[in-house]
């Protein structure tokens, strides 16, 4: 399939083959992510996840894709692979992932820029839903497991819990979009 196939499936709402062939993908992500020091578990789940974000991402009509569509999907993965990391308390590492989006820490800026970024941020948390800060605090802050996340929220089920993580995340990206100037610079 092409790109532009998986990205029209997925909008028609015929998501099956696409994500079969996105799952096509996972053994080398996996295989990154466990030498990343992470085990199988995390690297299924975060592989879920990144499948789960994209598909809502190409669902969105006004999304762009700027790069291959499997580019984008490891480079999802990568994030959410350090977030992971961070969340662990392990030592940052650097994957060697090819022909991915990298954005390096020096292109984020720190210093004055982080002041600002963290300024940004707090104003688009403050407009979030209740349910949203709930999860960010939990999750981001905490460091609670979607497990503990979902009995303490009282979701269904854990995917449910996820599922309404990344609508927050989507949520606040809308924000960041009406009220800052450059959005992806709130990336970490």
């Amino acid at each position: 399939m092409t790109d532009q196939e998986i990205i029209s499936s997925i909008r028609k709402g015929e998501r099956e083959q696409a994500i079969r062939f996105l799952y096509q993908e996972f053994p080398k992500i996996k295989a990154l992510i466990l030498k990343s020091g992470l085990n199988e578990v995390v690297a299924k789940e975060v592989f879920n996840d990144s499948l789960l974000l994209l598909i809502e991402k190409l669902q969105d009509p006004n999304f762009e894709l700027t790069s291959k569509l499997t580019t984008y999907l490891y480079g999802i993965n990568r994030f959410m692979v350090k977030n992971e990391m961070r969340r662990q308390n392990k030592t940052a590492y650097e994957l060697e992932w090819s022909d991915t989006l990298i954005i390096s820490d020096a292109d984020l800026g720190y210093d004055v820029e982080k002041e600002e970024r963290l300024s940004q941020l707090d104003k688009i948390l403050s407009q979030v839903s209740e349910k949203c800060r709930q999860i960010f605090e939990l999750f981001y802050f905490r460091k609670q497991s979607m497990e503990h996340i979902s009995k303490t929220l009282n979701y269904s089920s854990v995917n449910s819990a996820k599922t309404q993580k990344y609508k927050c995340i989507e949520q606040a990206y809308q924000l960041a979009q009406k009220h800052v100037s450059h959005p992806e610079s709130l990336l970490p």
